[in-house]
């Protein structure tokens, strides 16, 4: 009851609750904007080498200005920075609705797009600790992502894949345009983002980005959930290059009819975005990382691993796979694969809300944008090379062996970040176990 109390008192905020409407309008107008992009370079090119690209070219930006973007959202206005994130995206997506039939600058729109976002993103993370309090952030954060996932819905499943039936791109894009101008009329609206005060007259950049990584190495709680963290995005990158061959060689279907697969996923996600708060304050928030990203990965490997999951199903568990087949005529594979997306969704949801009230709870107020960027540069640089190889490897030993080996790759990581001394973090006295 205590749970619930709290993430009512949340709703109850208003500051808060616009920063949710706007967060959901934006998320909107982006899944729907790339969804539509991986469909529309997919169906133009037919080589997943291409969805490699565009993946790659989301994420390139990171690489390069998610430190300087991170020290610069703590030293200015977060509103504005996100007003202005608002407007300037919009601005790209109406150059995206006449450039629509170009590759070339798809992939160069792609990047300014992404640009804008190393700047919005760590400013909307780093503006929730002045919104709510201390004990909250476990539930505002639960919040965010529920949000987000309900914005990746409409994006995809009814936005992207309804207007790319009936219209195409184009259509996709006026409405992103339309939501990201919404976004940013809703941000005018939020009141109480505080501004950390600065004594100092000029920003040392590298002094503030090595105190960004400094809270890194030093606390180990921020250490493994950033690192569990960026190998699950990674892991999720992935399975987003993969989902268009996935459902033609594996499903048999249309690349657009994937939203079938990833709609499962979202309520999966919604669920976890649901149990994360309870089941945090029963077994602790390091905890509920460390499930969420091991389930996380044996999902995937059950995704590779589909037609043995629905044969051993089928011979010793009665799930109803068989009578969906022969009565509703969807194939057996495909629903199993519908089934396990649901514990996927859920294990990235309890993931994703963990680490980052982990961020948010240890990361001082004035290092909240840096820390959040350095996250984000970390997961982005780490699945730079992974995800310029899966598309051509995927193209030799084909996509469900490319999935399990990723799988497989990640866990491995995990498990070595996990012991080894080499990358330990050295601990200080403030700075807690994972156990604990």
């Amino acid at each position: 009851m205590a749970v619930e109390t709290r993430d009512v008192r949340l709703l109850a905020n208003q500051p808060f609750r616009r920063l949710l409407f706007s967060r959901f309008l934006a998320q909107a107008g982006q899944n729907a904007i790339l969804y539509a992009l991986l469909i529309l370079v997919v169906e133009e090119t037919g080589s997943s080498i291409h969805s490699t690209l565009l993946v790659v070219a989301f994420a390139l930006p990171s690489i390069l200005l998610a430190l300087p973007a991170g020290v610069a959202v703590d030293y200015l206005p977060k509103r504005a920075v996100m007003l202005v994130g608002n407007l300037l995206r919009a601005a790209i997506v109406g150059a995206l609705i006449y450039y629509n039939n170009d590759v070339g600058w798809i992939y160069l729109l792609v990047l300014a797009f992404s640009s804008v976002g190393q700047f919005f993103a760590p400013a909307e993370s780093a503006a929730l600790p002045s919104l709510v309090g201390r004990e909250q952030l476990t539930g505002a954060n639960a919040l965010m992502n529920f949000v987000l996932m309900v914005g990746q819905v409409m994006g995809t499943v009814i936005i992207a894949a309804f207007l790319l039936k009936i219209g195409g791109a184009v259509p996709v894009f006026v409405v992103a345009l339309g939501l990201y101008l919404g976004a940013a009329w809703v941000i005018t609206q939020v009141r109480g983002i505080r501004t950390v005060e600065r004594d100092e007259a000029a920003v040392d950049f590298m002094m503030a980005a090595q105190q960004g990584w400094e809270l890194i190495r030093t606390n180990r709680k921020v250490f493994l959930s950033i690192a569990y963290l960026s190998i699950a995005l990674t892991l999720g990158k992935v399975l987003v290059i993969l989902a268009p061959r996935y459902t033609e060689e594996v499903l048999n279907i249309s690349p657009e009819d994937v939203v079938f697969v990833a709609a499962p996923a979202a309520i999966g996600t919604l669920l976890g975005l649901l149990v994360a708060p309870p089941l945090t304050k029963l077994i602790g928030t390091w905890r509920v990382v460390a499930l969420g990203f091991l389930l996380f990965v044996l999902g995937l490997i059950g995704l590779g691993l589909v037609v043995y999951v629905r044969d051993f199903v089928l011979e010793h568990v009665d799930l109803g796979i068989s009578f969906v087949e022969e009565r509703v005529g969807v194939s057996s594979v495909i629903t199993m694969t519908m089934i396990l997306a649901i514990p996927l969704g859920l294990a990235f949801s309890l993931v994703g809300v963990g680490a980052r009230a982990i961020l948010n709870e240890e990361a001082p107020a004035g290092m909240q944008g840096r820390v959040f960027a350095t996250q984000s540069a970390l997961a982005d640089l780490a699945s730079l090379l992974p995800l310029l190889l899966v598309g051509a490897i995927a193209e030799l030993v084909g996509v469900r062996a490319m999935l399990l080996a990723a799988a497989i790759a990640g866990l491995a990581l995990a498990a070595y970040l996990t012991v080894s001394r080499r990358f330990s973090p050295t601990p200080t006295k403030q700075a807690a176990e994972p156990a604990s």
